[in-house]
């Protein structure tokens, strides 16, 4: 039930408004502010009616003071023909609207009505806008590579029109997520988005999966099926590692390319279908075109438009604002765990990621569960992860697994890794030391010390 306040030292008006608002609303008043804002405090209000003029606290200084801690709160201000230009006043200060005394119940009944309905109307564009952030953020790319930009900016370009495109990369690298932000920006929003994986569909079922069939096309054809193609009419259908395709299949794709009809398993009769073709690989395809592996007129009518995505080790800054934001997504699994220790960060920034993004999640992933302190340590980051301990590490990585003992060599080796540590999380905070210390895990004297021992200059 709506929450009204009433507030008159005049006992008349409000005993009246009291009455008034009774029946549909739970009232509680009090003769002056002071008492007003002290209810107001702890049992809170979603309206209040306030006279301007009033002992102890009046009518203004309980709309800064409520709007100060409760900025959502309704007020309507009270007024007699002097206090006209307060009221004035204290709408540019905030308040919903004034009251005229002598006031009509019907009158006031109507704007505490529109005022909440007004208010509903807010929190639901409010709401709304905030999913539509939320969606839009989901399928965001966490990145400050300047090439990778630039693909983002290439998939809101693309993301308008029905060309098809051709996203190459290695695995782990984030082909379908860029897949799905083409399709979440483009007019086929509204529809399925439908990803396949190609290498899990052998030949022998590939036509039937993604055609459909119909019942009794061949043995255990017990039903007709739709295929993955139908459920995608309107929408968007991700071929991910289409380069795995044998050659019968491409033909029989090339001609949905061309013809925009499907023919189910078994049926004479073609289907239109206004489906969105996103095609995804980890191979080469023109180099396989070129070769016969792949056919070359199936190649080029997928890649209007290529994407070719870095890998992740191509990305450097990238790591350490991707770790962080894994950090963040997983903290549910470890809420001890504030950041990652700069020895962390270290081992990450040296470390090849043949898996890229979906192996740096991983580990972190791993990490957080494994961790028994408030900061990721290469222990858990690195020397319990089996993906890492059975990868061969990229150059300058000796330091992923510290030895207790360094000798000359691997000591050089260190120093040269936490100086480039300290200068990838400068850049990145744009040489502002406090917030590179928190994101090191040290404190801002340890971090100047460190600086002027590398001989690292503010002005980055």
């Amino acid at each position: 039930m709506v929450r009204v306040i009433v507030v008159d030292d005049d006992p008349t008006a409000r005993k009246v408004l009291t009455r008034m608002l009774s029946p549909e609303y739970k009232v509680t008043s009090f003769s002056n502010g002071a008492e007003a804002f002290s209810y107001f405090t702890t049992k809170g209000a979603d309206i209040i009616l306030t006279d301007m003029k009033m002992p102890k606290m009046d009518g203004l200084e309980l709309l800064t003071q409520v709007k100060t801690i409760a900025p959502e709160t309704i007020v309507f201000m009270i007024t007699g023909f002097s206090t006209v230009n307060s009221a004035v006043a204290a709408l540019k200060n905030g308040a919903y609207d004034y009251i005229p005394k002598p006031f009509a119940p019907n009158d006031v009944l109507i704007r505490i009505k529109r005022a909440l309905k007004e208010k509903s109307l807010e929190e639901d564009a409010c709401h709304y806008q905030q999913e539509r952030r939320l969606e839009i953020d989901k399928y965001n790319f966490v990145t400050k590579h300047p090439g990778t930009l630039e693909i983002i900016e290439m998939v809101k370009k693309v993301a308008h029109t029905d060309s098809t495109v051709l996203i190459q990369g290695e695995t782990g690298v984030g082909k379908e997520l860029i897949a799905r932000m083409i399709h979440k920006w483009s007019p086929r929003r509204e529809h399925a988005f439908v990803p396949i994986n190609c290498s899990a569909l052998s030949a022998g079922i590939m036509e039937s999966e993604l055609f459909g069939h119909e019942k009794g096309a061949f043995t255990g054809a017990a039903d007709t099926r739709i295929g993955f193609f139908e459920l995608a009419d309107k929408g968007t259908i991700l071929l991910d590692e289409i380069g795995t395709t044998d050659q019968q299949f491409q033909v029989k794709l090339l001609r949905v390319l061309q013809d925009k009809f499907i023919y189910r398993v078994g049926s004479p009769t073609a289907k239109y279908i206004d489906a969105r073709i996103i095609a995804s690989t980890n191979q080469d395809l023109k180099k396989e075109a070129i070769t016969d592996l792949f056919r070359s007129d199936l190649y080029y009518r997928l890649s209007v438009v290529t994407i070719n995505m870095p890998p992740l080790r191509e990305r450097g800054d990238d790591i350490i604002l991707l770790a962080n934001f894994f950090v963040e997504k997983h903290r549910h699994i470890n809420p001890r765990v504030e950041a990652i220790s700069s020895a962390g960060l270290m081992a990450l920034m040296n470390y090849d990621y043949p898996g890229n993004v979906r192996e740096l999640e991983n580990i972190i992933e791993r990490a957080m569960i494994l961790e028994s302190t408030s900061q990721l340590t290469p222990a858990s980051l690195l020397m319990n992860s089996t993906s890492i301990s059975s990868n061969q590490p990229a150059q300058g990585a000796s330091s992923l697994v510290q030895p207790k003992s360094p000798n000359h060599g691997e000591e050089f080796h260190l120093k040269l890794a936490e100086k480039k540590c300290i200068l990838n999380v400068l850049r990145l905070c744009e040489g502002k030391k406090l917030t590179a210390a928190k994101m090191l895990g040290i404190n801002k004297t340890t971090l100047w010390r460190k600086m002027k021992k590398y001989d690292i200059k503010v002005e980055l």
